[in-house]
């Protein structure tokens, strides 16, 4: 699925160098995570948490603007965004009955996310525009309780999405919802050969950003963006040593903070 995407992002390269409505940009961005699992009964298990100092990585995207000298224009998005960094795990022993918070640890994280949108833009006046479209990405998070216990999860998702940018001056506000539904999402442990095939993994998101122009081809840009992100219970994978496993239901509450830079020819 990432080879894919990959390929988009290259051909979409190759479509916009030859054209003059183009921007790329780079952002700085901090994660803060709120993960947690629940089992049958709604009792937590286990949970991730940062802070967005902890959680740290870059982003980079490029856009192309199809005829956006009309009113009513189309724009392609390609982004790419990798976090790293450590999470404040809590947990409990298997062993003892310590129960939730008998067990404190660190958790090694990376994160992958890569998106390919399709948005249309309608004026509605000078200042501002209406949109709408739909993306296609893909997700993937390596999770290392330790050097023996590394889970990955990963999907690719299908996003439709609405929003609105308000013009003024040298100023763009841009407010934006979306609602990613996994497909065929999966998480691999170390230890055990088969994959969990996880029941969903979906994700709401909200996000406010501000772009402040600089120059006649750069701007300043920062963007916050909320998430939830709830992962349904998986089959019963079996080990080599005949035990049955569960990915247990989870939900994170996640926010993010970009800073960056961005150029438009």
């Amino acid at each position: 699925m990432m080879k894919i995407i990959v390929l988009f992002f290259m051909l979409l390269v190759s479509f916009v160098s030859a054209k003059d409505e183009y921007k790329y940009d780079i952002s700085l961005v901090g994660m803060s995570m709120d993960y947690r699992e629940y089992d049958d009964n709604g009792q937590i298990l286990d949970s991730e948490k940062s802070d967005f100092t902890q959680m740290i990585g870059v982003e980079f995207g490029l856009t192309y603007l199809l005829d956006s000298a009309n009113a009513n224009y189309s724009q392609f998005d390609f982004s790419v965004l990798l976090l790293s960094g450590q999470t404040d795990y809590v947990g409990a022993y298997l062993a003892g009955g310590g129960g939730y918070g008998s067990l404190l640890g660190k958790t090694n994280n990376n994160i992958t996310n890569l998106a390919l949108d399709y948005l249309y833009n309608i004026k509605l006046d000078d200042k501002l525009y209406l949109f709408t479209g739909a993306a296609f990405g893909y997700r993937e998070w390596e999770r290392a309780l330790s050097a023996n216990q590394i889970e990955t999860y990963s999907w690719a998702y299908l996003e439709p999405k609405i929003g609105m940018n308000y013009l003024y001056k040298q100023i763009n506000i841009e407010a934006k919802a979306g609602y990613k539904y996994g497909v065929n999402p999966t998480m691999t442990a170390t230890g055990i050969g088969d994959k969990f095939k996880l029941g969903s993994a979906n994700t709401l998101n909200v996000s406010l950003a501000l772009a402040y122009k600089i120059a006649t081809h750069s701007e300043l840009f920062c963007e916050y963006i909320y998430e939830n992100q709830i992962i349904s219970k998986s089959n019963i994978v079996f080990a080599s040593d005949g035990n049955g496993y569960v990915e247990p239901d989870s939900e994170a509450n996640n926010q993010y903070i970009k800073f960056g830079v961005a150029f438009k020819y």
